[in-house]
């Protein structure tokens, strides 16, 4: 990774931009050259939030039939459907919690699906290196790795002139790369420099030197593109620009969260036409060693708070979810078990949520709630004992998101050593 090419550009700390390399070097080491590209689905945005902390997926999209989870957990777990604190019955075996009523709906119209026992095989239960592994989709040494949400932008064309934003302070390594990223602290209070001349002199010059521009004397073809590189990453943030100085009235009223206040710009950006296809927002807090809760609890409040902005930002959009795939993921799954402070500990196998108008459904059009190869809760069924076992590799996931829904064919160069197996969570046309 060539340091020196790329940084930071923070403007009044409300964005920071990470710069790509310039067109020359974009393709380099990925084995594609330029007439390999190919532009993405128009219109389609992939919303990727980070559950941060690993989530206890089993309280969430809760197999209240098994018979292995009532004894396993004895004061956290969630009761029938209909029961004090019951689930909200999905479809026989799996439930909602009750706390993420706000997603019934959607579940039940086929707008939402769970994907559960989601993992992959050398889950070391690090909270550094699980993140790292989906944050590169590279399993074993991620230090060098770029982020697999920047690879897709790498080995595609777009159709606007922002393509990735991220919604927070910082910008995080999933969209860490070789093309440029935008992180956005928050579209309502943001201001960028360039309002004046002077202002806009300062910035085109930070520009230049991100991205190397060779001397006037030595101008080249070279320099030409990279040039054009920085013009392009100007009118990407005077375009982001534009939406945030634009008054919002928001299609759903959003709870008054922090999650909640991510997803409403989230939903602007998207209404903004800049072209933004990919997207990520951090909500952490997930690591329910202790005190987590059943229906009540920390965990509870966090499902709450998820679930109720997620609603809000599907009413927000509309008919505009038809492109837009949200998509859940987390450092890994929690113990089946509870442990003896009322918590869980970090496990291996988990569950993922995704909410969008493409999602393929069962025979005759029914909804498909959970989508698993379900592989028990029993103790012998259970992964060394304890935890529940992955029957879906994680990257078998992704790679039906990157290459149905986006559009970009080049999975063997986003998330590479690995040989993918149909999910069928979207729909093949």
């Amino acid at each position: 990774m060539n340091i020196t090419r790329r940084f930071f550009l923070q403007s009044t700390g409300a964005v920071a931009l990470y710069c790509g390399l310039s067109p020359l070097d974009l393709l380099g080491g990925v084995g594609l050259s330029e007439a390999d590209l190919r532009a993405v689905k128009p219109g389609r945005t992939l919303v990727i939030i980070f559950l941060r902390g690993g989530m206890d997926g089993l309280n969430f999209i809760v197999p209240f039939k098994d018979p292995g989870y009532k004894t396993l957990r004895s004061s956290i777990r969630l009761g029938e459907p209909g029961a004090a604190d019951g689930v909200l019955d999905l479809d026989g075996f799996f439930g909602l919690n009750p706390r993420a009523a706000a997603l019934r709906e959607l579940f039940h119209a086929g707008q939402a699906t769970a994907l559960h026992a989601v993992g992959y095989s050398r889950n070391t239960r690090s909270h550094f290196e699980e993140q790292d592994v989906w944050e590169t989709g590279v399993i074993g040494n991620t230090i060098n790795s770029d982020g697999w949400l920047n690879r897709h932008l790498v080995t595609s064309l777009g159709h606007g002139p922002v393509r990735a934003v991220s919604i927070g302070d910082n910008l995080p390594r999933i969209l860490r790369g070789k093309a440029a990223a935008y992180a956005v602290r928050g579209v309502s209070d943001l201001t960028m420099p360039g309002t004046g001349k002077e202002d806009g002199a300062l910035m085109k010059a930070a520009l230049e030197h991100a991205y190397c521009t060779p001397p006037r004397e030595h101008e080249s073809a070279a320099g030409d593109l990279l040039a054009q590189t920085a013009q392009s990453t100007l009118e990407g943030l005077g375009q982001i620009r534009k939406v945030a100085e634009q008054p919002y009235q928001p299609g759903a009223e959003y709870p008054k969260t922090d999650i909640a206040r991510r997803l409403q710009d989230a939903a602007r950006l998207i209404k903004g036409n800049l072209g933004v296809e990919v997207m990520e927002i951090d909500y952490g807090g997930w690591d329910t060693h202790q005190h987590q809760g059943g229906a009540g609890g920390n965990h509870g409040n966090l499902v709450q708070n998820l679930a109720e902005a997620i609603a809000a930002f599907h009413r927000d959009l509309g008919n505009r979810m038809n492109d837009v795939l949200l998509l859940t993921i987390s450092d890994f799954g929690r113990t089946a078990a509870e442990n003896g402070n009322g918590g869980t500990d970090h496990g291996w196998a988990n569950a993922m949520l995704a909410v969008g108008g493409n999602l393929a459904q069962a025979g005759g059009g029914k909804p498909m709630p959970v989508r698993t190869k379900w592989p028990g809760l029993l103790k012998e069924q259970l992964h060394e004992g304890r935890d529940l076992l992955h029957t879906t590799d994680f990257r078998d996931v992704l790679g039906e998101v990157v290459g149905m829904h986006l559009g970009n064919a080049h999975l063997k160069t986003i998330l590479p050593q690995h040989d993918f197996k149909t999910v069928g969570m979207l729909r093949t046309a």
